[in-house]
Order: C-alpha cells, then structure tokens, then sequence
C-alpha cells in the first residue's frame, strides 16, 4: 500500500513532466500509479495525527489529488493510541467494483482555521455507502458533497454536548445527505433533525433516535423549523430517558415532516403514512 507522501510526490512528479511534453516516469512505483496490492489492485493510504493533518488530507481531496481514484474507507486510529482526531484513509483504483465508501470520523473540536480550509459542498468523497461523524465532525455535513444518486445504508450522527453541532444549529438552509436507508441520532445529535433533508423520493427504513432528554433537544423544541426526511417505511425507534421526552420527540415526528415539500431544494420531505404510526405507535410508547 502506498504511503500518502509518496503518492503525492509521484503525482506532482507526473504533472510536472507532462506540463513540458514528457513521458511518465516508469520508475519503481510505476510513474503517478500507487502501488498495488497482492492482487494487483492499486491502493494508497494516509495515515494523519491530530485535526491539523486530518484536514490537510481533506483540502488535498477538494483539490483533485486523489481524482483518479476510488475512496474505500475512512475510519479513526484511537485504537492505534494516535488520538481521538488522528484518521486513517485508504484509497483504491476506480476499476474496482465500488460499493460506495465506509466513513468515520471523531473530531473533538474543529478550529475556525481548518474550517475555512473547506466552504459547504465542497469536499466530494464520491460515493459514500455509511457516514459515521461523532462529536464536533458534524460540522464536516455541510462541507460533503452528497451525490444526488447517492444511496447510503447509514447515516449516524453523535453529539455529547451542545457546542459539539458548533454553527449547524444556526444554519438557514438544509444540508442535503442524498439517499438514506437507515439514519442514527443520538445525544445532542437529536436536534439535526430539523437540519438535514433527504432526497426526493427518499423511502427510509428505519430511523433511530436515541438518549434523549430534557436538557438535550432543547433547540429540536425551540424550532419551528419542519422535518424533512422522506417517508419512513419502517420502524421508529425513539429511546429516550424519559416518557416524557419521548411523547415529545414523536409528536414532533409526527406534526413536522412535511407531505410533498420540495421547497427547500433537491429533497422532498413526506409526512409519515397514517398506517404507518399506526404500526409503529407501540414502538414509540416503549
């Protein structure tokens, strides 16, 4: 597997022979190529530590760097011991059969700095098939570029504190994820509800709302904001920290997920089937 450094030098290395008419070098890693694998498929990987290196990883991305090929997965090296913001990415070539990303990132705190590195809908990781963004990586949401044909098995969205959703509470237009068959709030997270939207035609099947309480979803009850993530075919599972909270949660569901909107942009949100909260109204009381 090629080293992030490595590639990049190469791939420099290529674009500037061919800006003055030469060949491609052919040398040991085969001219601008990564390396390949055992199996003779291409992979690079970058390897960051902290949010700093993190996101220089992903301004050389909304660069074209990494064009030519396919993203894999991204996931975090906490487990490695290389901190809570250290990621790695890993990178294939386009030829093979690409089922859509695995992408995970934890950010405690994104700065202002490495904010500004990236504007809303500018980071295209191409096809995505789950999206896990924890704590303050939230923010990353509106950075992404969704494809309109993008079909995700899973979005999951964390939250342990109000600063963590930082300025998406505030933003007026919705963040557009594309396709979804299976969205996870938690926590704080609970309140994104009202700011994201799904695409047209979106039918999920399932959605999961989860540690809800009295002191988390204050801006969800303080919105008059409406809901829009397409109809919901299966099961609602609202787990809250009190019946309370949840009574509260549904009747939200219930009343602001529009029928047939379509007047925010790409999505059009669907009000839930009145069959359907029939079905699932035990799951909602448990």
């Amino acid at each position: 597997r090629d080293s992030w450094a490595d590639y990049l030098s190469r791939r420099k290395g290529l674009s500037s022979s061919e800006s003055q008419g030469e060949a491609p070098s052919a040398g040991p890693h085969g001219g601008a190529l990564p390396q390949q694998n055992a199996n003779g498929l291409p992979r690079v990987s970058a390897k960051t530590k902290g949010e700093d290196e993190t996101f220089d990883v992903l301004k050389k991305i909304k660069e074209g760097a990494c064009s030519e090929m396919a993203l894999k997965k991204i996931f975090i090296r906490d487990r490695y011991e290389e901190g809570v913001d250290s990621h790695e990415f890993v990178w294939k070539g386009k030829g093979v059969a690409d089922e859509g990303a695995d992408v995970t990132f934890n950010l405690a705190k994104i700065r202002a700095k490495n904010k500004s590195r990236i504007n809303d809908g500018e980071l295209d990781l191409g096809r995505i098939k789950e999206l896990r963004l924890y704590r303050n990586a939230v923010e990353l949401l509106p950075m992404l570029k969704i494809h309109e044909d993008n079909k995700m098995d899973a979005l999951n969205l964390i939250c342990h504190s109000l600063l963590e959703l930082g300025d998406l509470i505030e933003k007026k237009k919705k963040v557009f994820i594309g396709l979804v068959d299976e969205a996870w709030l938690g926590d704080y997270a609970i309140n994104l509800l009202t700011k994201i939207e799904t695409q047209k035609g979106n039918e999920m099947k399932k959605l999961v709302i989860s540690r809800g309480s009295p002191s988390n979803i204050g801006p969800l009850l303080e919105s008059k904001e409406k809901i829009h993530l397409g109809k919901t075919k299966g099961p609602v599972f609202i787990c809250c920290l009190d019946d309370r909270t949840k009574e509260k949660i549904r009747e939200i569901l219930k009343t602001s997920n529009v029928l047939g909107s379509g007047e925010t942009g790409k999505a059009i949100g669907n009000q839930i089937p009145e069959k359907m909260h029939q079905s699932i109204s035990g799951l909602w009381q448990r």
